[in-house]
């Protein structure tokens, strides 16, 4: 059995499918209780109210932003055309400091709103939209910008997605001491 992601697929969806197709694969051997066609539905049902749950674009659940490699751990591939870039410090920040973000397209392909989901060490995420034109940048403070308190001790990720698609284009982060 294969799975294949394509560009219409979210790398989420497609590893819930994936394990949803595996588990009714394995399930149906074992003397569950449930047909193959309850199993399925059940499946589709999970997926779906998975899918369904939040907000496009705010975050990748798994990627981390590792400060000590300036890279986030799974890297984020981005899901539209251009050549993303972003910034955010290098160096650690002072607690309770604002931190600038950045965002470009440096093929100038892409003029349209994005969204910057910033993931603290508690792990709570805060997003912001900030409009982008075609070569140049889009800037956002944190955490005033996205409504957030205070900033203290940690590791932030922060991933940027195209707002109305909530395809993800690019990742990164920040620490704060």
């Amino acid at each position: 059995m294969r799975c294949v992601l394509t560009t219409e697929t979210h790398p989420w969806r497609t590893v819930a499918l994936c394990g949803a197709v595996l588990l009714l694969a394995t399930a149906c051997g074992e003397g569950h209780g449930h047909s193959p066609r309850q199993l399925s539905e059940m499946i589709a049902e999970t997926v779906r109210e998975r899918a369904d749950s939040g907000p496009p674009g705010l975050g990748m659940p798994d990627t981390l932003f590792d400060p000590a490699r300036y890279a986030c751990t799974p890297a984020v591939d981005p899901e539209l055309p251009g050549g993303w870039r972003s910034e955010a410090p290098r160096a650690a920040v002072g607690s309770g400091e604002p931190v600038e973000l950045g965002l470009t397209d440096s093929d100038a392909e892409h003029s349209d709103p994005v969204l910057a989901s910033v993931t603290g060490p508690d792990g709570e995420t805060a997003g912001a939209e900030a409009d982008l034109t075609a070569g140049a940048w889009a800037r956002l403070d944190y955490p005033e910008d996205f409504g957030a308190g205070e900033t203290v001790p940690g590791v932030y990720t922060v991933v940027w997605s195209d707002s109305r698609s909530g395809a993800p284009l690019t990742c990164d982060g920040f620490e704060v001491e």
